[in-house]
């Protein structure tokens, strides 16, 4: 066994135990608070931010930039819709939880991650593919897939409590 299929190996032994924790958390109903559900997205457009600010991107790449933004913002909404929100019968408090259709966006990311890595490992000098511009568009897409899917979910969240009100 060499030690690239070694690593393979080890990342899914690990990854698959933190997959099933994780899908079973979200399966189950959580506490949402409204007043600090917008920081988590205000946080990633804020760090994103300055991760590319500190070595900015090339003009001549806004093109990936976009297609990067476009995706992001696209999932994250779908993502965002996915999350099923509901206020608890007892004690009226908003109480969320997740998709299975939002537990399957989530593998389909870990394993599109898990595949350019290869890729990049592999390939990244015969494709001419600047690696500080691909990870500068994954940053974006990341950003803006979880932004926006809390900013989502933080719009309807807040719909709904006025609506109760």
């Amino acid at each position: 066994m060499n030690q690239q299929s070694l690593t393979m190996l080890m990342a899914v032994l690990v990854i698959l135990p933190l997959l099933y924790f994780r899908f079973r958390k979200m399966l189950k109903p959580r506490r949402l608070k409204l007043r600090t559900l917008w920081v988590r997205p205000v946080i990633m457009i804020v760090a994103a931010c300055a991760l590319l600010v500190s070595a900015p991107p090339q003009i001549a790449d806004a093109s990936w930039f976009a297609a990067a933004a476009f995706a992001g913002l696209l999932g994250g909404w779908y993502w965002g819709t996915l999350t099923r929100l509901h206020l608890h019968p007892e004690d009226g408090t908003l109480m969320s939880t997740g998709s299975q259709a939002g537990m399957i966006v989530l593998v389909l990311l870990l394993v599109f991650r898990m595949g350019m890595r290869a890729v990049v490992n592999l390939e990244a000098e015969s494709l001419h593919w600047n690696t500080a511009l691909l990870t500068d568009v994954v940053i974006v897409f990341s950003a803006l897939l979880f932004s926006v899917q809390g900013l989502e979910i933080f719009l309807r969240a807040r719909r709904m409590m006025k609506a109760r009100a």
